[in-house]
C-alpha cells in the first residue's frame, strides 16, 4: 500500500480537501496515487489542469489535482501539509521545509485581510491581526452591504491552527460576506452560514463570530454572536457598554438559533471588537491579562480616534506578554463614529 493509500479513510484529509475546495470557491480537489486513481477529495478530470507533486523524501508518492479555479499556491499548501503528515517531520531539513511552505500559507492568509478600509462619511475604522503560529485562525472584516447605506462589520476565531484552520477561515469569510449581503438580519445570516458549515463541510473544526451591521447616517447597531466575545463600545463620556447576544459557534449545531440585538453609536462612540488571543495572552510567569486589564485600557481610550485605540491595547498587551511566545492569534477591530 502506498503512502497516500493509508489515509484514503482518514476524515481528516477528507476535511482539508473540503475546506481547501471551499477556500478556491467550490473548485474540485483531490488526491491522487501515482497511477492517477482518486485517493480522496473530488476529481476534475482525466487530465488535471493543475498538479502538485506529493513526495516523501526522494520518492514521488502522489499528487494533489485541481481544476482551473483552484490556485497554485493552495495545491501547494494541501500537499506540504499531507507531506508532514506522511514523513512525521522526520528531520530538521525537512521540517525547514514545511516551515516554509507554512510561511506561503501565512502570507496567503493575511492577503485575505482587509488591506484598507471603505470610505464611509463619519465613520473612521482602524485594525491590528498578529497570527501566533505561520497560519492562523482569526478573521475580521469591514465592508460596505450592497441595500442601504449601512456597514458590515465580521470578526471571528476558527477552533485550532494550521493550513486547516486557516482554509476554513477563508471559506467562513465568504459565507459570511454572502451572507450579510443577501439577508437584512444579522443572526439570520449567521444561521444560514452556520447551516452550510454543518451539512456541507467535512470538518471537526467550529467558528466563533459576531457579526454587526451599522446604520452609517444613524449610528444604529444590529449584532449577533456566535460564541464570540461580546464587543465593547466605549463611549465619549467615558462609560463602557457590552454587547453581548446568544447563539451557539458556527458549524457544531444544526437549526441553531441566534438571537439579535441593537445598540447605538453617538459621536465620538467607537466599538471594539477582538479575539480570545487579546484577553488570553500570558506574561512569562504564565497570568493572562485577562478581561479586567483590557476594560482598564478602553476606560482610559475612551474619546479617542480608532487607530489610536487599537494602539494603545497592542502595546499594552505586548508590554504584558514580554519575551513570551503568543499563545494565540491576536485580532483587534474598533469603528469609531466620529465627533460632529
Amino acid at each position: 500500500m502506498s503512502p497516500p493509500d493509508v489515509l484514503a479513510t482518514d476524515e481528516a484529509l477528507a476535511g482539508l480537501l473540503a475546506l481547501a475546495s471551499a477556500a478556491a470557491g467550490g473548485a474540485a480537489i483531490g488526491l491522487v496515487d501515482v497511477d492517477g486513481a482518486l485517493i480522496a477529495g473530488r476529481s476534475p478530470g482525466v487530465v488535471p489542469p493543475r498538479v502538485h507533486p506529493v513526495t516523501v523524501g526522494d520518492g514521488f508518492a502522489g499528487r494533489i489535482v485541481g481544476d482551473e479555479a483552484a490556485p497554485p499556491e493552495l495545491l501547494a499548501l494541501v500537499a506540504r501539509s499531507l507531506e508532514l503528515v506522511l514523513a512525521g517531520g522526520r528531520n530538521e531539513s525537512e521540517r525547514a521545509r514545511v516551515a516554509s511552505e507554512l510561511a506561503v500559507g501565512r502570507r496567503i492568509q493575511v492577503s485575505l485581510m482587509p488591506r484598507t478600509f471603505p470610505e464611509v462619511e463619519g465613520w473612521t475604522f482602524a485594525a491590528f491581526y498578529e497570527p501566533a503560529r505561520e497560519v492562523g485562525g482569526d478573521l475580521f472584516d469591514v465592508f460596505r452591504l450592497r441595500q442601504g447605506d449601512r456597514t458590515c462589520l465580521v470578526i471571528a476565531d476558527v477552533t485550532g491552527k494550521g493550513i486547516p484552520a486557516a482554509l476554513l477561515m477563508a471559506d467562513t469569510r465568504a459565507l459570511l460576506h454572502a451572507a450579510a449581503d443577501n439577508v437584512d438580519s444579522p443572526a439570520e445570516a449567521l444561521s444560514r452560514v452556520n447551516t452550510i458549515l454543518v451539512r456541507e463541510r467535512l470538518t471537526s473544526l467550529f467558528v466563533t463570530a459576531t457579526l454587526l451591521v451599522i446604520d452609517n447616517p444613524t449610528g444604529e447597531v444590529r449584532y449577533a454572536s456566535a460564541g464570540h466575545e461580546p464587543p465593547f463600545v466605549a463611549r465619549f463620556s467615558g462609560s463602557i457598554d457590552r454587547l453581548e447576544a446568544k447563539g451557539p459557534i458556527l458549524g457544531a449545531f444544526d437549526a441553531a438559533r441566534y438571537e439579535e440585538r441593537t445598540a447605538r453609536l453617538r459621536a465620538g462612540d467607537a466599538l471594539v471588537l477582538y479575539t480570545d488571543g487579546a484577553t488570553e495572552t500570558r506574561s512569562p510567569s504564565r497570568h493572562f491579562y485577562g478581561e479586567d486589564r483590557l476594560l482598564a485600557n478602553l476606560d482610559a481610550a475612551c474619546g479617542r480616534p480608532a487607530a489610536e485605540i487599537v494602539r494603545s491595547l497592542v502595546d499594552d498587551i505586548a508590554a504584558f506578554r514580554g519575551d513570551a511566545e503568543p499563545f494565540d492569534d491576536l485580532t483587534l477591530l474598533v469603528a469609531e463614529r466620529r465627533p460632529a
